[in-house]
């Protein structure tokens, strides 16, 4: 953000100004080109597109690591869960799961969308690899498509 305009600075490379001083010495300014979007009710750093690492780190970790997201794995184990208890016949629709979990049946045909994710989005959860963006909420207030491809661009394009 530039401090003098208040607007933000269009996102560009990566790149170093040198700014001699009085003194001899020089100011370095750096410009790393990072987005902050919210993930639920936190905010994460989100590189731009094509750009795995934007900032070199001289330790050989990942500065970020993957991590799982409780809430989803909860949300769609849950759902497979449902799914399993119709595809068996213990139960015969979503309204007799939601009474039996003492949930409404809004709830259980919510989670029952998560049993409809592609495969590789689904080990992609489990890994902790899915954008840092996408959480459970992202998940529930978008319609997610039937179709494998339509999901996985609607994650990638979050």
């Amino acid at each position: 953000m530039n401090r003098t305009s208040r607007k933000l600075l269009p996102s560009g490379q990566p790149h170093e100004r040198r700014h001699p001083l009085e003194d001899g010495g020089v100011r370095i300014t750096t410009f790393v080109p990072l987005q902050f979007r919210k993930r639920g009710i936190k905010k994460v750093v989100v590189a731009p597109a094509g750009v795995e690492d934007p900032v070199t780190v001289q330790v050989a970790e990942v500065a970020l690591a993957p991590c799982q997201d409780p809430p989803l794995l909860r949300a769609l184990a849950r759902g497979f869960y449902w799914q399993h208890l119709l595809d068996t016949g213990v139960v015969e629709e979503a309204a007799e799961i939601a009474e039996r979990e003492g949930l409404h049946r809004v709830t259980v045909n919510d989670g029952l969308r998560f049993a409809l994710l592609a495969p590789d989005i689904v080990q992609s959860a489990l890994d902790g690899s899915l954008p840092r963006t996408m959480s459970l909420e992202v998940l529930q207030r978008r319609s997610v498509g039937l179709g494998w491809e339509d999901q996985r661009e609607m994650i990638v394009g979050e």
